[in-house]
């Protein structure tokens, strides 16, 4: 499955309330998925609705990649979502875009708790961030082969083909949702 893909099936799995007609938020759901998926618990954990969990990309091979969702602060059904992957493959999205850079939650130097990042993007958006490709991060496979594999034909090139996907899929209106990509960034 390409990295465009599997977003696609991630979105409609979670049913993130960007992509669906439902202006139910994460606070207000009801799913028992998304209710086995919520984030809760973590040492010192300031209020942040948010959920985390596998998306099997392939049964056979047992390949799942880890997300981790956070909800925009204010009227998220409003809200842009945004993708983030960090660059590689090899890269950690939790670990460095997640707990590093733009994510809601810090931790404290001098502990092991957390803390809210005064400088985070879910004050503007929903975000998502994926541990892709497999192997990295949180993310899994139960085939070692697999992990022999981690180039740019495996990988994909994920931002530009997401981009391309989802741009074809808005032009052929056959069934399909619209999804109001307003654009990407790919930082080198």
């Amino acid at each position: 499955m390409s990295a465009a893909g599997l977003f696609l099936c991630l979105v409609s799995a979670l049913a993130l309330p960007t992509f669906s007609s439902s202006s139910q938020s994460l606070a207000s759901a009801t799913s028992d998925q998304r209710d086995a998926d919520r984030v809760v618990g973590l040492p010192g954990q300031p209020e942040s609705p948010s959920v985390s969990g596998y998306v099997t990309v392939n049964e056979r091979n047992g390949r799942a990649l880890f997300y981790w969702f956070f909800e925009a602060q204010t009227t998220p059904e409003e809200k842009p979502l945004l993708l983030w992957l960090n660059g590689g493959p090899g890269c950690s999205s939790i670990g460095y875009g997640a707990a590093s850079e733009l994510g809601p939650l810090r931790v404290v130097r001098r502990g092991a708790a957390l803390e809210f990042n005064e400088y985070a993007w879910h004050k503007e958006a929903n975000l998502l961030f994926l541990e892709s490709p497999v192997g990295v991060g949180f993310s899994y496979t139960n085939t070692s082969s697999d992990l022999d594999k981690l180039n740019d034909d495996f990988v994909g090139h994920y931002v530009p083909q997401l981009a391309e996907l989802v741009y074809d899929r808005n032009t052929d209106k056959k069934g399909k949702a619209y999804t109001n990509l307003k654009g990407f960034i790919v930082r080198i």
